[in-house]
C-alpha cells in the first residue's frame, strides 16, 4: 500500500500567509502615514538660509534653549543652517527618547568637524558610531580601562596630587593674599589624569597639557561647515580646519613618542602597572579582539580621557566651592559633619570619604545646578519617528537640554535655582542616569563610562580642600559680587576664575 504524499502547504496556509503579509503592509503603511500627517515640534520663526542661527548667538546655548523651551514647550525643532536640530527639555521627552526610541537615536552625527579631526575618525567612544567598534570599546573600559579596581588603584596618584595641591595652597594662606584657585584645582586634575595615563615620568608632560589646553579652546569655537553640510569647506576659508589638524600632528608627535617609550618598557617588563596606555597596547598586541585596536584608537581613546576627565572635574570643584562659600550654613555644615568625623586626625584617607554623607549631597546638588556637559553630546535621528506626538525627521540631531532638566520645578520644587544641598536627602535619586531629571553623566546606551573616575576624582579633591582650610573671598568683596554664570562652551566652566582666600584650619599630614 502506497501513502499519498500530502502538499507541503495547502490553500488555507497561502492564504493565511497572503493576509497576514497584508495586515503588516497595511500597518506600515498608516504608521508612515501618521508620521508624514504628524507635525514638527515647535519652534521659534527661521529666517531664509540661517534659520535659527542669530537666536542662539549672543549666550550660552543652554540657557537660551532653556527660554524658548519656556515659550514653545518642552520638544523643541530649530533649523540651523542646512540642519534640522530638536532639543528635548523636559523628563517627559527625554523618557520618550531613551526608553520607547532609545536604539533609533543611539548614533552620534558622523562627520562634525571636531570629532572627525580630533578624535581620529572617531576612533573613540564618545563620538564613534553605534555598532561593533563601540560596542568593543565601551566594555573595554568597562572591563579593562576604568573599572572599579581600575580606579581604586589610581589612589595613590589622588593623594599625591591633592597632597600637593594643598601645600601650595597653603603657601598662598601664609601670605594672605587672594589666589586664582580655578587654576589650580584645573592643574591638580591635569596632573592626576596624567600620571594615570602616561606614569609619573611622562618628559612630554607639559608639552601634552598645553596642547590639551589649545585644544579645549577651539572647540567651544563654531563649526560653520556643520551648520551647513554641504559646504565643507567653509571650514578651510575660516582657518579652522587648519587649526585642528595643526593641533591633531603636534598630538600625534608626542603620542608617537610615549608610545615608542612604553613599548620598550613593556618588552623589558619595567613599566609601572595600571597604566592606562600600558593597558591599551597591551590590549594591541594579543590581537584577538573583533575590531583590532590600531595605534589611532589608543591615541584617541587617551586623548577623550583628558577632554572628557580634566575640564568636568575641575569645573565641579569649582563650582562646589563658588557654592559653599555663596552659601555659609552650607559650607559650615559639611565641614562640621567632616571635622567631626575625622576625631582629630589630620591624614585624609579616601576610605573617610565613604562617611561624609552631607558632602556627597553638596556633589549631587552641584552637579544638578552646573552640570559638567549642560547639552549632552549630540545623538541622531536614524529613522524619522514620533516623539510627545511630534514627527522628528531622520537625519536631525538631537540635543538633551540637561541644564534644564536639573532646574525643573515639577520635580525640584519653586526653590530649583537655589542650592539646596538637603533636596538629595533621603531620596534615591543617583548618577546612574535612571532618573531623567538628574544627568550629569548623560543617559542611556551612550552614558558616560568614566562615572566612577571621574567622581573619584572630585570627591577626593573637594575632602581635602574644605578639611584643611576654611575658605572666604578676597577682603572688600561681597558675597552677591562673586560671578555665577559659565563660560560659552562644551563645559560649563566658571566665566570668571574663583579668587580666594583660605585659613588653615587642619594641619597637613
Amino acid at each position: 500500500m502506497t501513502m499519498e504524499a500530502k502538499p507541503l502547504f495547502s490553500p488555507f496556509s497561502f492564504i493565511t500567509l497572503f493576509l497576514g503579509l497584508f495586515i503588516i503592509l497595511l500597518i506600515k503603511i498608516r504608521s508612515r502615514s501618521r508620521l508624514a500627517l504628524a507635525p514638527l515640534p515647535p519652534g521659534p520663526p527661521r529666517l531664509p538660509l540661517i534659520g535659527n542661527i542669530h537666536q542662539l548667538v549672543g549666550g550660552n546655548s543652554h540657557r537660551i534653549l532653556l527660554q524658548l523651551a519656556k515659550t514653545h514647550g518642552p520638544l523643541l525643532y530649530l533649523r540651523v543652517g542646512q540642519v534640522d536640530q530638536v532639543v528635548a527639555s523636559s523628563v517627559e521627552a527625554v523618557e520618550e527618547i531613551i526608553k520607547r526610541h532609545d536604539l533609533n537615536f543611539a548614533d552620534r552625527p558622523f562627520n562634525l568637524t571636531f570629532s572627525r579631526i580630533l578624535s581620529y575618525g572617531p576612533r573613540n567612544v564618545a563620538m564613534s558610531p553605534y555598532g561593533g567598534y563601540w560596542k568593543q570599546m565601551r566594555k573595554i573600559y568597562a572591563m579593562e580601562l576604568l573599572n572599579s579596581q581600575r580606579v581604586k588603584s589610581f589612589a595613590t596618584i589622588r593623594e599625591v596630587v591633592n597632597l600637593k595641591l594643598t601645600a601650595e595652597i597653603a603657601d598662598k594662606a601664609f601670605a594672605q593674599t587672594p589666589f586664582n584657585l580655578s587654576q589650580m584645582v584645573m592643574s591638580m586634575t591635569n596632573e592626576l589624569v596624567i600620571r594615570a595615563a602616561f606614569g609619573n615620568k611622562c618628559k612630554h608632560k607639559a608639552e601634552f597639557l598645553k596642547l590639551v589646553k589649545e585644544t579645549a579652546s577651539n572647540v567651544t569655537s563654531f563649526a560653520v561647515a556643520d551648520m551647513y553640510p554641504s559646504l565643507k569647506f567653509l571650514d578651510i576659508i575660516t582657518g579652522l580646519k587648519f587649526k585642528l589638524e595643526r593641533i591633531l600632528a603636534k598630538f600625534d608627535k608626542i603620542f608617537e613618542e610615549i608610545i615608542a617609550e612604553h613599548q620598550v618598557l613593556l618588552a623589558s617588563e619595567q613599566a609601572e602597572e595600571d597604566l592606562l596606555i600600558d593597558v591599551l597596547l597591551k590590549l594591541k598586541d594579543e590581537g584577538n579582539l573583533e575590531f583590532p585596536i590600531t595605534y589611532d584608537s589608543i591615541k584617541a581613546v587617551v586623548m577623550e580621557i583628558f577632554l572628557a576627565g580634566t575640564d568636568t572635574s575641575s569645573t565641579t570643584i569649582e563650582w562646589a566651592m563658588s557654592e559653599l562659600i555663596k552659601n555659609p550654613k552650607a559650607m559650615e555644615k559639611v565641614q562640621k559633619e567632616m571635622r567631626e568625623v575625622m576625631k582629630g586626625k589630620t591624614k585624609l584617607e579616601e576610605s573617610d570619604i565613604l562617611k561624609f554623607s552631607y558632602l556627597n549631597l553638596v556633589i549631587k546638588e552641584t552637579m544638578r545646578l552646573h552640570v559638567p556637559v549642560p547639552l549632552l553630546m549630540p545623538r541622531v535621528c536614524k529613522e524619522t519617528c514620533e516623539v510627545m506626538g511630534y514627527r522628528v525627521p531622520a537625519g536631525a540631531i538631537v540635543l538633551i537640554n540637561a541644564f534644564a532638566l536639573g532646574r525643573d520645578e515639577q520635580y525640584w520644587g519653586s526653590d530649583a535655582e537655589s542650592f539646596k544641598p538637603e533636596r538629595f536627602e533621603g531620596g534615591s535619586v543617583d548618577f546612574k542616569g535612571f532618573n531623567f531629571e538628574f544627568l550629569p553623566f548623560g543617559v542611556g546606551r551612550r552614558m558616560c563610562p568614566g562615572i566612577n573616575f571621574g567622581l573619584s576624582t572630585v570627591e577626593v579633591g573637594l575632602a581635602h580642600l574644605l578639611f584643611h582650610f576654611n575658605w572666604q573671598l578676597p577682603r572688600g568683596m561681597k558675597i552677591e559680587d562673586l560671578d555665577m554664570m559659565e563660560v560659552f562652551g562644551v563645559t560649563s566652566s566658571r566665566r570668571s576664575p574663583l579668587f580666594v582666600l583660605a585659613n588653615p584650619i587642619t594641619p597637613l599630614p
